[in-house]
Formats: structure tokens, sequence, C-alpha cells
């Protein structure tokens, strides 16, 4: 849909999930940001809602049910949005009921996600609400009251714990101002130490945006770039030529609407038979493709500095500071502020700290078990 405008309303569609698909989302959004996920697997669906700095929201689950496997059948899921609330259900006895600031916003884009092919989607179907059920007061009690008692998705420890802490998060947030004090503080002092000791701080993105800026402005302001990376996508260019130019029924799939895609995909396979065969032609011209790469690389090093080399410049950086004592103070400083929100977290919910242990007993054990 091109510049949808919706707020309650009503979203239906049909879904199959087959092949190797496990993971299915219908996701709603305004301004670039998503407001609501309904995510469907195998043996249960959620509704999930995304973090949204600008109002100081972080993620939240606001329910999950259980499902049966229906694999290869189709089935029709319906999402309802009215004001701060959602009810997502497959059926009378299988829906998430949740309410979140988040969800009270006009929604102007929808769309659907797959982890991988096999899934199948029809008759999607959008409508505005128009009002809520008389009853919707007392409904609402017997739905909720029916989501607390059910049996819960059966997980890992270390997913019930993550699980756990990303849902007290979002409650301590929503709900409690001390908490918010604190993370606040902690943010504030971290953000300033970060600010003013950046090169030590810098983050893996932000490193390789750095590098991708840099090799831009080689590729603008030198020409002898350009020429030379022209040359090595024309010797690339001659590799996928070369292998096409042994099964050239392939080229039609770049013509074709439906199956474009699998071009690529089928390209490859036919290039890994090649060079499992050891041809020597595909050799030569990817040995040439190589050198020119090479070439182009020697002579621009400053345009493709790896980001494991430009993290290694910055935990240098980093270690160099362990003898500046201002530094030491204010990361002590910052460490203290985080230990404060962690210890409200642990107080707020006395159970997470068991979570926690069986969650890192249970990472604890698989690491042990690849090990072996």
């Amino acid at each position: 849909m091109k510049d949808p405008s919706f707020h309650n309303t009503i979203i239906q569609f049909d879904f199959k999930l087959s092949g190797q698909t496990t993971d299915l989302r219908l996701v709603t959004g305004s301004g670039g940001h998503y407001n609501s996920v309904t995510q469907i697997h195998r043996d249960h669906f959620q509704v999930n809602t995304p973090v949204d700095r600008d109002a100081g929201l972080v993620p939240a689950q606001l329910g999950e049910c259980v499902r049966g496997s229906r694999p290869d059948q189709w089935q029709t899921m319906t999402v309802e949005y009215w004001g701060d609330e959602i009810v997502a259900h497959l059926s009378d006895s299988e829906f998430v009921l949740g309410k979140h600031p988040i969800i009270d916003r006009t929604r102007q884009y929808f769309a659907f996600q797959f982890d991988l092919p096999g899934a199948s989607i029809d008759n999607v179907r959008v409508w505005a609400a128009s009002g809520q059920r008389e009853d919707w007061s007392e409904t609402r009690k017997k739905l909720a009251k029916a989501q607390a008692n059910r049996n819960p998705v059966s997980r890992d420890p270390a997913e019930r714990y993550k699980l756990a802490y990303m849902n007290l998060k979002s409650r301590l947030t929503l709900e409690d101002q001390a908490y918010r004090d604190l993370v606040a503080r902690h943010e504030k002092l971290q953000a300033a130490l970060h600010a003013d000791y950046a090169e030590a701080f810098v983050t893996h993105k932000q490193l390789g945006k750095r590098i991708a800026k840099k090799k831009q402005h080689i590729k603008e302001t030198d020409p002898g770039f350009k020429i030379m990376e022209t040359r090595v996508h024309k010797a690339s260019r001659a590799e996928d030529n070369y292998v096409l130019s042994q099964k050239p029924e392939l080229a039609r799939l770049k013509e074709d609407g439906v199956n474009r895609n699998r071009f690529p995909s089928e390209l490859g396979l036919v290039r890994a038979k090649l060079d499992a065969a050891g041809d020597k032609q595909l050799a030569a011209l990817i040995a040439e493709t190589a050198r020119l790469q090479a070439a182009l690389e020697a002579r621009f090093p400053e345009a493709f500095e790896s980001v494991d080399a430009a993290i290694e410049k910055r935990n240098a950086v980093r270690k160099s500071l362990n003898n500046d004592p201002e530094f030491q103070a204010r990361n002590k400083t910052v460490a203290d502020a985080g230990k404060a929100v962690k210890d409200y977290e642990h107080k707020a919910s006395p159970g997470l700290t068991q979570l926690e242990a069986a969650s890192k007993a249970y990472i604890d054990s698989l690491k042990s078990s690849d090990a072996k």
C-alpha cells in the first residue's frame, strides 16, 4: 500500500508456514520506525513492541500464545488496534491481548517479513475500526485472566531470562520515575565520557562508516582510484560472463520478473561446479581480478583498512587511558551508576537473580559441550 494512514484499525490475513520459514511477522509503523510486531512461529505467536529512543521507550513483549504446529495449512490471523490496545487472534482461545503507549499511533505502513523462504500470505484486508464493543471492559478482564493463567511457551533458561529482563525494563520505564532517573543519570554520565574520549569508545558501526566515507572521498577526489576500480569491475564481469557462457539458458532468469532473483544463485552454483572441477579458464579470470584488486588496495591502502584493524587501534587508545587518573575516576562513576540501575532492577524483581544464574549456567553448559 502506498502512503497508508490508519490508527484504530483491523488487519486480517491468511498465512501458511511452509518450506524453511519459522518466523513470519506483520509489522506496522510510522515515521520510519516500527510500533508493533505480530510474530508467528511454528509453535506459538506473540506481540512485541520495539524501542523508541525519542519517546524513552524500550522493547517489550505484550503477550504470547501457544499454537498447534500446522505446517502447510492455511490459517487466518486477525489483529485489532484501538487506542493503546492490541488483540491478535487465530481463534477464541488462541489470542494475545496487549496494551502499550507505542500502539496508540497513526500507522503509515505495514509489511510482512519472513526469516527464510517458504511461507505464503493471501487475502490481506485492512478495515478502519469504527468503535469498541459495548462489553469490552468485561471482555478485556476475561481475556487478560485467561492469558495470565494459560501455559507459557516452552523456552530454554537463556530465553526465559532475556524475556523476563526485557519486560521488567519496559515495566519500570513506563511506571517508575525513580528507575527512569537512575537510567537517565547513567546514560548522561556515559554519553559525556564517550564524547570526551571519543576515540576510545568509537563503535564497530562507526568505524565501518568512517572507512566507507574515507573510501568515497578518495573515489571522488582521485581519478586514479576510479580507473583502477573500473578495471576490477570489468574483470569480475568477465568471470560472470564466462560462467554464463557455460550455461547460457540462465540468461532468461534475468528477464523473468518472478525468477530474476534466482539468477545470481543459479550462476553461483554453476561457478562452484566449474571451480570444483578445476576449470583453468575460470581460474585465470579469478586470478586476474585478484591481481587488479590487490593493485588497487596497494595504491590506496587507507580506503581498504579493515574494521578489525581499526578496532585494534581503538583498543590501544582505550588501554592507554588506564594510566589516566581523570578517565579512571569518571569511568568508575559511570560503572557505579550502571550498577545502581542493575541493583534497582534486582530489587524490583527478586526472582531475576535466579533466572540470570540459570541462564549463565545454561550458556556455560553449551560452551562446555561445544569445546568437547
